[in-house]
């Protein structure tokens, strides 16, 4: 029955609008026409299609959150990694063995037991200055695992900035950018292009603690807020009393 009314509804608007019926005489027409039941049905319809539409975006934007929560504990630890790595590599604070106090044997004898590579080991004892030559061993290999974490930071941000919320997503693209540049100054440092016109260990040092460090304070503030939002509302609770 109701299949059938589509074409009786136009039939009585054209008789309407023949007999000069206004746009209000027209609704009244089809109101009484078609009945308080059956616009409540079309409407009820239209609700659920509705209900169905909303359920459906936020299921996706729950799938997505849900993402986002897994991607925040890999995603801070790999950050953490590159930070603390980064620090270690700029800021060089070790113990060197002081070579040329110890009599030849010993110093065979050191080297043999160590964990210098090959390549460290020829390089070492070509070099006049052991204590030095040592200390930019050590220095070349907190650059690399410098380098490594920061590489692997930044490929686990790229693969998964698509489930990041905005806000969020620009603080990593900031911290990503400074320690890549960071790296870079001291890199430039240990291969000795430090002069009187440009200081790079000063410039790596800088970057690091005037904007890495505070960048590190305010993304993890962001990160909690974001996995334990009950945090947030407690505070706010008590902020109003």
């Amino acid at each position: 029955m109701i299949a059938d009314i589509g074409p009786q509804i136009w039939i009585l608007v054209g008789k309407l609008l023949v007999a000069g019926g206004g746009g209000a005489v027209v609704a009244f027409a089809i109101f009484k026409f078609l009945g308080k039941s059956w616009i409540e049905h079309q409407l009820a319809k239209e609700l659920e299609t509705a209900k169905a539409e909303i359920s459906i975006l936020a299921a996706r934007r729950l799938k997505l959150h849900d993402r986002e929560y897994v991607v925040f504990p890999e995603l801070w630890d790999k950050l953490n990694r590159a930070f603390n790595s980064l620090d270690r590599a700029i800021i060089s604070l070790r113990h060197v063995p002081i070579f040329w106090k110890m009599p030849e044997a010993k110093l065979n004898d050191w080297m043999n037991h160590s964990d210098l590579s090959d390549d460290e080991k020829s390089y070492f004892l070509s070099e006049e200055d052991k204590s030095q030559a040592y200390g930019k061993i050590l220095d070349w290999r907190d650059l690399i695992d410098a380098q490594k974490h920061s590489i692997e930071f930044h490929t686990y941000f790229q693969s998964n900035r698509i489930f990041i919320s905005p806000e969020i997503k620009g603080k990593f693209n900031q911290i990503d950018t400074l320690i890549h540049e960071a790296l870079v100054a001291k890199k430039m440092d240990s291969n000795g292009y430090s002069g009187e016109s440009k200081n790079y260990l000063i410039e790596a040092l800088d970057k690091f603690d005037k904007q890495v460090k505070p960048l590190m304070v305010d993304i993890e503030s962001l990160v909690q807020t974001r996995l334990f939002p009950e945090r947030r509302s407690g505070a706010m609770a008590r902020a109003k009393k």
